[in-house]
C-alpha cells in the first residue's frame, strides 16, 4: 500500500509538472511581448528601490537648464557663448568635457567654438535615425571606428544629424596647419522600449560600412592611450558580444543586437549638477570641477531629448549618459550571458525539484526511537500550501535575479523560471486535492460500510477525540439473531458458514436501509438495527413512525431469510432460523474511547430488551418478539401478548408481544 501511494503522489507530480509545462509553453507563445514588458518593468522598479545615495565627484554636469536661458538668452546661444563655456570648462580644471550637444548649422561665429574645440579636444555628439525611419543627412559624421566593416550585430542608420564640418576640421590656436588629431565623436542614439523607458542604448551604429560608437564609449575611448575597439564573441558564461581591446574600458557586454543595458545603479541625486550660467558667470568653484569629467547637456523645457527613466517619466537623456559613463568606469555593465536560458531551466529545475521534496518528504530509517521520532515529522506539506509554497519559491527566484542584476551585474531573467514554478504550485495543489477528494471519497466509502453511514459522514468532517461524543434518544432498535449457526459452522466448512453469513447480513442491510433504519453492528451471526439514532438531527421522526418502521423491517427480513437460509438443513444439522426482537424506548447512542481507538455503538436498557427477546423467541415459538414500548407506540394493533416475563439479567418484569403474522411465516 506504501508504494501504491508513492506511485499514485508521483502521478500527481508528473500530471501538475505537465500541465504547468504546456500552459507556461502556451503563454510563452502567445503573451511574450507581455512578459519581456513585465520583465524590465520589475527590473526598473529593482533599480529605483536600490539605487545608490553616493556623492559621485568624478563626473560632474552642467546643465543648460531654464535659468541658464533666463540669463544668458534663448536657444541657440551664439557659438561664441558655447566657446566661452568650454574655456570656462577647462580654466575650471575639467580633465575631460563631454558635450551632450549637436551643432548641425553652420554659423558665423563658428571659427570661436572651433578653436575652443581644436585646444580642449572635447568629445561631441552625433544622433542617427536608426528606428525612426529615413531622415536627412545634416552635418559631417566624425569618430568612426577603424574597422574595415561594420559587423552585423550592430544596426544600420537611415539617416543621421552630425556637427557642421567647419567645427570639425579648425587647427588649435597658434598652429599653422590642420589638426591631426581625430575628433572624438560619440552617438547619443537611444533604443527606447515599447513603453517608452530607456534601457538600451546602441553601442555601435553602423552608417554605410563605417562603425561609430556610443557618446560615453568614445569618451572612455578618448580618455585612453590607444582608442580602438574590437568586437568578439562572448563564451557561454558571458555576454553574447563583447567589445575589448581598450584597456580603459576593458571588455563591455553587449547583447545579441549590439546594445549595451543601462544600469541605472546611481540615483540622479548622487550627481553634481551645475547651471550652465553659473559657470559662464565664474559661480563655480574651481575644487568642485577640477580632475573631474564635465557632462553638457539641457534639461531645460523645449531643448533636452526627454527621455523616460526608473526614476521619472520625463528627465533629460543627461541622465542615461551619465549613468552609462560611470558603469563603464567602474566595469560595472550588466550582462546578459549567452547561457541565460539555460540558467533559467536550472532555476526553474531547482524550484521544481524543491516543490517535489515538499510533495516526498525523505523517508528516514526507523531504527530506535530517536529516527522513529525524526520520520514521523517528515510529513508532506498540506495540499492547500502547495500554491502557497510555489509562489514563495517563484518569490525568492524574483528576488535572486533582482539580486543578480542590481549587484552582480548579471541579467538573467525571471519570468520562464518563475512563471514555469507558480503554475507548477498551482497544478499540483489543484491535481493533489482532487487525488486527496477521491481519497476522502473513498475512504468514506470504506468507512460507511463498517460504520453506519451518518456516523461515517460525521468522523470525516471532524478531527478526532478522546472525548465521549453520545446522547440519550427515543430509538428502535431491532436485534435479528440465526439460531443454530454456531452447530452449523462446525459441522459445515468456513467458507459456506461465510457465504451463508454474507448472504444475511446482505439482505439484512437491504431490508433495514428499505424500511429507513440504520445497521449498527454485526455481532458474530447477529444483526443490530437501530431507527432515529443520527446525532447529527434532532428526534424529526415520531416514535409511532420509528417503532412501525422497525417492526415492518422485522416481519420482511423474517420473509427474506427464507430463501437466505440453507433449506433444508445439511444432514444431521438442526434447521437455521431466525429470531428478532424489536423494541422502543430510550437508548444513549454515539462515540467512545480513545481517539486512537475508538468505537460507535447505541447502548441502554431498550437494546438489551431487543437482544433477550430474540432469546426467548425458540421458548415461546415466535420468530418475531415485540417489547413492551414498541407495542405502547403501534397501539398493539395486530400484536398478540404472550403475558409478562422477567428477562435474562433484567429486575422489572416486561409484558412481551408477538406478530401473529410471524408464526405464519415461521410455519411456512
Amino acid at each position: 500500500m506504501r508504494y501504491f501511494r508513492q506511485i499514485q503522489r508521483h502521478g500527481v507530480f508528473l500530471g501538475g509538472l505537465l500541465l504547468a509545462s504546456l500552459s507556461w509553453l502556451a503563454l510563452q507563445l502567445l503573451a511574450a511581448p507581455w512578459l519581456q514588458a513585465l520583465e524590465e518593468r520589475t527590473g526598473d522598479w529593482a533599480w529605483a528601490w536600490t539605487a545608490e545615495h553616493t556623492q559621485e565627484r568624478r563626473l560632474v554636469v552642467v546643465d543648460i537648464d531654464e535659468r541658464s536661458l533666463s540669463e544668458i538668452g534663448p536657444w541657440p546661444w551664439p557659438r561664441a557663448t558655447q566657446a566661452r563655456l568650454v574655456e570656462q570648462l577647462a580654466q575650471l580644471g575639467a580633465r575631460q568635457q563631454i558635450l551632450d550637444v549637436v551643432f548641425t548649422t553652420p554659423r558665423p561665429d563658428d571659427a570661436a567654438l572651433a578653436q575652443a574645440i581644436a585646444q580642449h579636444q572635447p568629445v561631441l555628439a552625433q544622433v542617427f535615425a536608426l528606428e525612426q525611419g529615413g531622415t536627412p543627412s545634416v552635418g559631417q559624421l566624425a569618430g568612426g571606428l577603424d574597422w574595415p566593416t561594420c559587423p552585423a550585430p550592430f544596426g544600420q542608420a537611415q539617416g543621421y544629424l552630425a556637427n557642421t564640418a567647419a567645427l570639425l576640421s579648425q587647427p588649435p590656436l597658434g598652429s599653422g596647419s590642420p589638426s591631426t588629431t581625430p575628433m572624438s565623436v560619440g552617438h547619443i542614439t537611444p533604443r527606447i522600449a515599447r513603453d517608452g523607458i530607456l534601457r538600451h542604448q546602441p553601442a555601435i551604429i553602423c552608417m554605410g560600412s563605417r562603425a561609430y560608437p556610443a557618446l560615453a564609449l568614445a569618451a572612455l575611448m578618448h580618455a585612453g592611450a590607444e582608442p580602438r575597439l574590437s568586437l568578439q564573441r562572448g563564451h557561454w558564461l558571458q555576454a553574447p558580444w563583447l567589445l575589448t581591446g581598450n584597456p580603459v574600458l576593458g571588455a563591455v557586454p553587449l547583447n545579441e543586437q549590439g546594445d549595451v543595458r543601462i544600469p541605472w545603479r546611481l540615483h540622479p541625486d548622487s550627481f553634481i549638477s551645475f547651471s550652465a550660467a553659473d559657470v559662464l558667470a565664474g559661480r563655480i568653484p574651481p575644487p568642485l570641477v577640477a580632475g573631474a569629467w564635465v557632462l553638457v547637456g539641457s534639461s531645460a523645457f523645449g531643448l533636452n531629448d526627454t527621455i523616460a527613466t526608473p526614476f521619472g517619466g520625463a528627465v533629460s537623456g543627461l541622465q542615461a549618459h551619465a549613468q552609462l559613463l560611470m558603469a563603464l568606469m567602474d566595469g560595472r555593465v550588466p550582462a546578459t550571458p549567452r547561457a541565460a536560458p539555460l540558467l533559467q531551466a536550472l532555476a526553474a529545475l531547482c524550484g521544481v525539484a524543491l516543490l517535489y521534496a515538499l510533495m516526498h518528504p525523505a523517508v528516514l530509517p526507523q531504527h530506535g526511537p530517536v529516527s522513529h521520532r525524526m520520520a514521523a515529522r517528515a510529513r508532506r506539506v498540506p495540499i492547500y500550501l502547495l500554491p502557497v509554497a510555489g509562489a514563495g519559491i517563484a518569490l525568492l527566484l524574483w528576488l535572486l535575479h533582482g539580486v543578480l542584476h542590481t549587484v552582480g551585474g548579471l541579467w538573467l531573467g525571471w519570468t520562464a523560471p518563475v512563471l514555469l514554478v507558480l503554475l507548477a504550485g498551482m497544478y499540483l495543489g489543484v491535481l493533489a486535492h482532487a487525488q486527496s477528494r477521491l481519497d476522502r471519497d473513498r475512504l468514506y466509502a470504506h468507512l460507511s460500510s463498517y460504520l453506519p453511514a451518518p456516523v461515517a459522514a460525521a468522523l470525516a468532517l471532524q478531527r478526532p477525540s478522546s472525548a465521549i461524543e453520545a446522547q440519550t434518544r427515543q430509538v428502535s432498535v431491532l436485534f435479528a439473531d440465526i439460531r443454530n449457526f454456531s452447530a452449523y459452522c462446525e459441522a459445515r466448512p468456513p467458507e459456506e458458514a461465510a457465504a451463508v453469513l454474507h448472504a444475511f447480513f446482505a439482505a439484512a442491510t437491504r431490508v433495514v436501509q428499505g424500511h429507513g433504519g440504520v445497521i449498527e453492528a454485526f455481532q458474530g451471526d447477529a444483526i443490530l438495527a437501530v431507527w432515529n439514532g443520527d446525532l447529527r438531527h434532532g428526534d424529526t421522526a415520531s416514535s409511532t413512525n420509528h417503532a412501525r418502521q422497525a417492526l415492518q423491517a422485522a416481519i420482511e427480513l423474517l420473509h427474506t431469510v427464507q430463501g437466505v437460509l440453507p433449506d433444508p438443513a445439511p444432514a444431521g444439522l438442526e434447521p437455521l432460523s431466525l429470531g428478532v426482537g424489536v423494541e422502543t424506548g430510550p437508548a444513549m447512542t454515539g462515540s467512545f474511547g480513545l481517539a486512537s481507538r475508538r468505537t460507535h455503538m447505541v447502548m441502554g436498557r431498550t437494546v438489551t430488551i431487543a437482544s433477550r427477546l430474540v432469546e426467548m423467541t425458540a421458548d415461546l415459538s415466535h420468530p418475531i418478539l415485540v417489547g413492551e414500548g414498541l407495542a405502547a407506540q403501534v397501539g398493539g394493533a395486530g400484536l398478540q401478548s404472550m403475558g409478562t416475563f422477567l428477562l435474562d439479567g433484567m429486575r422489572v418484569p416486561h409484558h412481551i408481544y408477538a406478530h401473529p403474522l410471524d408464526a405464519e411465516l415461521h410455519a411456512h
